[in-house]
């Protein structure tokens, strides 16, 4: 019963924190409703009161949430998700403020405005790009370049159009560039929040809190344009566009709630149609900033602060591109890594097969020779110690082809040149054979991993062609023959039939390592001509 009635509890206790964004955006938005047809059919005082009641509204559930949200978030993401209650409790704070300024008259409170929004600003840009860069796997330069970009051009359409050429608002008195600056501030800094908001939500796989998140982004723009609608038209009062804030901070709070700080998995790249609302939408800065160019064009000269604006935008889309082209050598420089890291790996397991399947082979020979020389066989035991000594040569032949690798891989095999010429003359000592380099293209030109992969067949076609083709000389050559890069080992030995090609010669192994590394492998002979075995890179 104990355990019946816990899950009980938890049923409701979560049935009641996801009634809470439907009970409280419902009644602000029944009030907000309201006051739109009460300032559409009497704008008069009711319509304020109806504004400021859904303003009030909006502002205590928002504040119940955030408490709520307080006890429950203990995900693995914490930090974020507490720097987003934060962020939106100050900016819950800088709303009561301005409607309790606007209410009571309360002049002074506008410093502490001031701060609450600034400082909200910080926390909610920070969050915004950490999503950006756990959902998205990019550089956060390049989302806060991108939202810097959005901001600039938006800026200037509003300053155009909404302000004038540097003019403050209508009935204020103040007209100099310090005050449209700082009436551009707040919707300026909540088109960026904006833009980065969207920026993750399109992404391939997102969490459930932004779609809310993003809503309330959006009234708080729509708060924004109704405060510059009423401003530019000198008749700025108590109304749409508090109440409009207010809900927005109202669903920023419910998107906290939501996200209780559980962990944010990260997404593979932005979806395409997220590339082209970028350089194609409405929030896009070339878009914006082309539209001002043709108007200006077509209608009166531009001032100024529009053309200076320009080269800043110039400027930062420069940023970008530089950025971008940092984020792909980064992206390729860590796949390099992760493939050296992958065939590392590979060879580390041949290895440890290698000695294990040597050392136990190598054993049995010797075990059996033990009981021949209890037996008495003394032809038997020098045929078995042979053996055993074929095995443990056969066995560090083994491990030499992959400890080689390592090196290789690791870069500490020194020059490449130097390393393959070593090998190819101790081969010629061990088996008696003549051989020859002929290097002409820079064995440099490969890569760590071609490299492997090239001292792999090199190794198996020098090994074929002195313990199964009797050759007596061996030559090794290079070549660049356009954008290939080609690895020739020829033998004048006895040669055999490709067409019936064996394991035994170990061509499998050889082409199936060459196709790993987007290479070729060809190999050419005939029974009494020798036998020439090509490996060709695309560089």
């Amino acid at each position: 019963m104990t355990g019946w009635s816990l899950n009980l509890k938890r049923l409701r206790s979560l049935s009641g924190v996801r009634a809470l964004p439907v009970l409280g955006g419902g009644l602000w938005a029944a009030l907000a409703l309201t006051f739109l047809l009460l300032d559409l059919t009497l704008a008069g005082s009711a319509g304020r009161s109806v504004a400021v009641g859904a303003a009030w509204v909006a502002q205590a559930f928002a504040g119940g949430v955030l408490f709520v949200a307080a006890s429950r978030g203990r995900g693995a993401e914490w930090l974020p998700w507490a720097l987003l209650s934060l962020g939106v409790a100050a900016r819950l704070a800088a709303d009561v403020v301005w409607v309790g300024m606007r209410v009571f008259g309360a002049a002074p409170a506008t410093v502490l405005q001031v701060a609450a929004h600034s400082f909200s600003y910080v926390l909610l840009f920070a969050v915004l790009l950490w999503l950006m860069s756990t959902l998205r796997e990019e550089m956060v330069s390049v989302a806060a370049l991108d939202a810097l970009s959005v901001a600039l051009t938006s800026g200037l359409l509003i300053w155009y159009f909404a302000l004038g050429s540097g003019v403050g608002f209508a009935g204020d008195g103040d007209d100099g560039v310090v005050a449209v600056l700082a009436r551009l501030a707040r919707p300026v800094s909540d088109l960026g929040l904006l833009f980065l908001g969207l920026a993750t939500l399109l992404s391939v796989r997102r969490p459930s809190f932004l779609v809310v998140m993003n809503g309330g982004l959006l009234l708080l723009l729509a708060a924004d344009a109704a405060d510059l609608w009423t401003r530019a038209q000198g008749a700025h009062d108590l109304g749409l566009a508090e109440a409009l804030s207010a809900g927005g901070v109202m669903f920023l709070a419910f998107a906290a709630l939501l996200w209780g700080g559980e962990r944010v998995l990260p997404s593979d790249h932005v979806g395409h149609p997220g590339v082209l609302l970028f350089w194609f939408g409405p929030l896009s800065p070339l878009v914006q900033y082309g539209f001002l160019l043709v108007w200006g064009a077509l209608r009166q000269p531009l001032p100024p602060y529009v053309l200076l604006g320009g080269a800043a935008l110039a400027m930062l889309l420069a940023c970008r591109m530089f950025e971008i082209n940092r984020a792909l050598r980064r992206q390729a420089k860590r796949q390099e890594d992760l493939a050296r890291q992958a065939e590392g790996n590979r060879i580390l397991r041949e290895l440890h097969d290698t000695v294990k399947q040597g050392v136990h082979g190598t054993a049995l020979m010797l075990e059996a020779a033990t009981l021949a020389e209890k037996n008495g066989d003394g032809a038997a035991v020098r045929d078995f110690v042979s053996k055993a000594l074929e095995t443990a040569r056969e066995t560090g032949r083994q491990l030499s082809k992959p400890l080689d690798e390592l090196k290789l891989l690791s870069g500490h095999a020194g020059d490449a040149e130097a390393f393959f010429g070593e090998k190819l003359r101790s081969f010629g000592e061990w088996f008696g054979m003549q051989t020859r380099a002929d290097l002409r293209a820079p064995l440099e030109d490969l890569s760590r991993e071609k490299l492997s992969v090239a001292h792999r067949v090199f190794a198996e076609a020098a090994w074929n062609a002195a313990k199964h083709s009797g050759a007596e000389k061996l030559l090794l050559e290079t070549r660049r023959e356009g954008d290939d890069f080609v690895l020739r080992l020829r033998d004048d030995g006895r040669g055999f039939d490709t067409g019936k090609e064996t394991d035994g010669y170990g061509l499998r192994s050889m082409r199936s390592r060459a196709e790993e590394a987007g290479a070729r492998l060809d190999v050419a002979s005939e029974p009494g001509g020798g036998t020439t075995v090509e490996l060709r890179f695309a560089l």
